[in-house]
């Protein structure tokens, strides 16, 4: 059986669902909490762009908290493997979101696979993020890996760390660098570039949906991002919870307890940056730049790329900006 087979499958399945499912009123937050009857919930998965860690801490206190449920959604994570392309995944019909860096959707567009942004986790390239982890002592405390470069298959991001000397009984800090975990799977060309100052900047990380679920399951597609949307903002209430709910939910974290809580704090200003209208707008003309950017480097070559540029991101599931 064919992906398009397969994709169709998985869709009608969903649609399915949603003809059942609570209605949207207008085009505020949905925030409907009846208690589904069993096994009648939208069955959804969705794939995190490497290993779970701090960076997902919005899914899964979504999760915890009850937020999928609320709105009729039964979600599933999807840990891709090294070798897997999470927007491979997701063109394929394998799931049917996916989080991965806006290089990641611009260069999948370009392969001519209709993939689009619909919320931005992360408001800046992961490059830009510097983790301080301050040093592990006797009495407790355990510091990530600090020899070389940690791959994305152990943490879910790749980084670079470099150990700092803070001096006396402070002993040693570290301080890593982290990158986008798809970068992987970019032109060795690519990684080059974007590891020299000077390129525009993007969204390090996004939520992703393939164009036929946007424009066809448009109810279901809203109802996730809203609740993930809720998810992130009780991370941002209560940091150190949504670090135990983390560990809750993948307990070979708690080694990395430090360095997740170090990750998560450098991390939160750039989820909620300040000026944006509501969590996960995407700011078009910065997409449309960086596209033009990855254009004029000839990294997108297919012209339906080029012509539907303004179309790699869209706001229309957030909060009061569309459904």
């Amino acid at each position: 059986m064919n992906a398009h087979s397969t994709r169709k499958r998985l869709l009608t399945r969903i649609g399915l669902a949603v003809l059942v499912a609570v209605g949207v009123a207008g085009c505020g937050e949905i925030k409907n909490t009846f208690t589904p009857a069993p096994h009648s919930a939208n069955q959804l998965t969705v794939a995190l762009a490497g290993r779970p860690n701090a960076l997902y801490t919005g899914l899964y206190e979504a999760m915890a908290l009850g937020y999928f449920k609320q709105t009729d959604i039964d979600v599933h994570i999807v840990v891709p493997t090294p070798k897997q392309d999470p927007l491979t995944m997701l063109h394929n019909g394998q799931v049917l979101l996916a989080f991965a860096s806006e290089v990641n959707v611009f260069l999948h567009r370009n392969r001519n696979q209709p993939v689009a942004g619909i919320a931005a986790i992360v408001h800046v390239p992961l490059s830009q993020i510097r983790v301080r982890t301050p040093a592990a002592r006797s009495s407790g405390g355990v510091a990530p890996n600090t020899t070389g470069t940690t791959t994305a298959a152990s943490t879910s991001t790749s980084a670079t760390t470099k150990r700092a000397r803070r001096g006396g009984a402070r002993g040693k800090a570290t301080i890593t660098t982290l990158s986008e975990p798809d970068a992987r799977f970019w032109p060795a060309k690519l990684r080059r570039l974007l590891a020299v100052p000077g390129y525009p900047t993007y969204d390090g990380l996004v939520l992703v949906a393939r164009g036929e679920t946007i424009s066809g399951y448009p109810g279901l597609v809203s109802r996730f991002a809203q609740a993930l949307a809720r998810g992130y903002r009780a991370v941002q209430a209560d940091p150190a919870q949504a670090i135990t709910t983390l560990i809750n939910a993948v307990p070979s974290l708690a080694v990395r307890a430090p360095f997740e809580r170090a990750m998560l704090s450098a991390t939160l200003p750039e989820m909620f940056p300040t000026g944006l209208p509501v969590w996960g707008y995407q700011r078009e003309a910065e997409w449309n730049t960086f596209g033009d950017w990855l254009n004029r480097n000839g990294f997108l070559t297919d012209p339906n790329a080029l012509l539907e540029l303004g179309q790699a991101s869209t706001n229309q599931d957030l909060a009061g900006l569309g459904i």
